[in-house]
């Protein structure tokens, strides 16, 4: 038998289970007033995992006549003393552990999540069992029913219930990712293909369309030109009648004006199209476009009311507040506690 402490033998003398209880009663004692001893694993039931794994089912035990610790662990023989630290500080009951051990899940699993991550066995696709169900309808199975229990977390009131919501969140995520993983191998080679594609004639349209989009902008600003003739055309014009009104006045009065010959008015026509001679004519809009903001609060507070604008703000001001600003004007916040 290998040589045991003092604390260990005495241990096994007054109840080989007494640590095991006494932490099952209370699990924050473990390695507080519960001592956790490497090399002096303790018998009881327990559970532990790998990251982000489901939890395994522990026993550590002296068989009936032996001076010997066992451990399993999923019902495979390890070394106590290897097992021991990873398992101590999640004891349970030997009623959970026994319902591990049978597959039934454990008591704060979520019940989907529960059934979902057991070994999934084999199914057939057809009557010969050659072909397996497509990974997409396997998948979208199980996504459905995950889904469908959602509905036992519309509202959570304890502790507990938020853990086995936070179970089933992450059986969600971990089937999206398996979706998303399995999407993109198989878009793969399609992507490649479309890559390829890409590659010999991207080049083509985007020289193509960069020379037609160089010629727009050339005839734009040929008729931007011709229009801002017009404007001054017309300016002289409009300037040329209130003179000749002026004049009239200033010479023979008010009724001179009435009779006076009439001066050139300004009418508005819209820009002629262009038709080419090899393809389809083109259309010339006159539109006002931005030049330049000489006054940020006035623009502002005329667009305030705009809902785009509301929205920025909003933004805004939570990206100040996630950057830990407490002096921004014009606003109330509150606490609320982030799941990540």
């Amino acid at each position: 038998m290998a040589e045991q402490s003092i604390g260990a033998l005495a241990s096994k003398i007054v109840g080989p289970w007494a640590w095991w209880q006494a932490a099952l009663k209370n699990p924050a004692a473990v390695g507080k007033t519960l001592p956790v001893h490497e090399n002096e694993p303790q018998q009881g039931y327990y559970r532990t995992r790998f990251k982000d794994s489901p939890w395994q089912p522990v026993a550590i035990y002296y068989p009936e006549g032996s001076t010997e610790l066992v451990a399993y662990r999923a019902g495979r023989e390890v070394r106590p003393d290897e097992i021991w630290t990873f398992a101590c500080r999640n004891p349970v009951s030997f009623q959970a552990y026994n319902d591990a051990i049978e597959g039934k899940g454990w008591p704060d699993d979520d019940k989907v999540v529960a059934a979902q991550v057991q070994p999934p066995e084999p199914t057939v696709g057809d009557n010969s069992g050659n072909e397996l169900v497509d990974e997409a309808e396997g998948l979208k199975d199980q996504i459905a029913a995950a889904l469908a229990g959602m509905d036992a977390y519309a509202k959570i009131a304890d502790d507990a219930t938020a853990a086995k919501a936070l179970s089933l969140r992450n059986r969600l995520n971990e089937l999206s990712g398996q979706a998303d993983k399995i999407r993109v191998k198989q878009k793969e080679p399609h992507l490649e293909a479309g890559k390829a594609v890409d590659t010999k004639w991207q080049p083509l349209v985007k020289s193509a369309k960069a020379g037609a989009d160089k010629v727009r902008d050339a005839i734009g600003d040929w008729e931007t030109a011709k229009l801002r003739a017009e404007r001054q055309r017309q300016q002289q014009v409009e300037q040329a009648r209130i003179a000749a009104e002026k004049a009239a006045r200033e010479q023979e009065g008010e009724a001179a004006v009435i009779d006076a010959p009439k001066v050139e008015t300004v009418v508005e026509t819209a820009p002629a199209p262009i038709k080419a001679t090899y393809g389809k004519a083109a259309s010339v809009q006159v539109k006002t476009v931005l030049k330049d903001v000489t006054d940020w609060l006035a623009l502002a507070t005329y667009m305030i009311d705009h809902p785009t604008m509301q929205d920025t703000l909003r933004q805004l001001a939570q990206r100040a507040l996630d950057a830990g600003r407490t002096n921004i004007p014009g606003i109330t916040t509150d606490e609320k506690a982030a799941v990540r």
